[in-house]
């Protein structure tokens, strides 16, 4: 979903979404570098609950989305906004897998 934050975002087109009569929407993956904020934006698609899964760089402020992942409603993958940025751009491109090196030369890279 475009946009930074709630600035830029597609506004009417996550509204139309969020509606109950657009019932085809459900179990939704959303990659996003922001899960919003309550009753905005993707915040809308969180409390219609038709998210199933999220990709995101920061999920701070958003209630609904943390009683979703803590009652086990919603999948949640953190990942940079880096590598969202290169995910979107290899997928547009056709490029079926790239390496990053985040977390490399790391504790986490030696199973800490």
């Amino acid at each position: 979903v475009g946009g930074f934050g709630l600035g830029g975002i597609p506004e009417t087109l996550l509204n139309e979404l969020a509606e109950d009569d657009f019932d085809t929407a459900r179990d939704l993956t959303i990659a996003s570098l922001t899960a919003s904020v309550d009753g905005f934006g993707l915040g809308k698609l969180f409390e219609a609950g038709k998210v199933k899964r999220m990709i995101s760089s920061y999920v701070g402020e958003n209630k609904n989305f943390e009683q979703m992942f803590f009652g086990g409603q919603l999948e949640v993958e953190l990942t940079p906004q880096g590598t969202i940025a290169a995910r979107m751009y290899a997928a547009g491109a056709g490029i079926p897998a790239f390496f990053t090196p985040t977390g490399a030369s790391t504790i986490y890279s030696d199973g800490g």
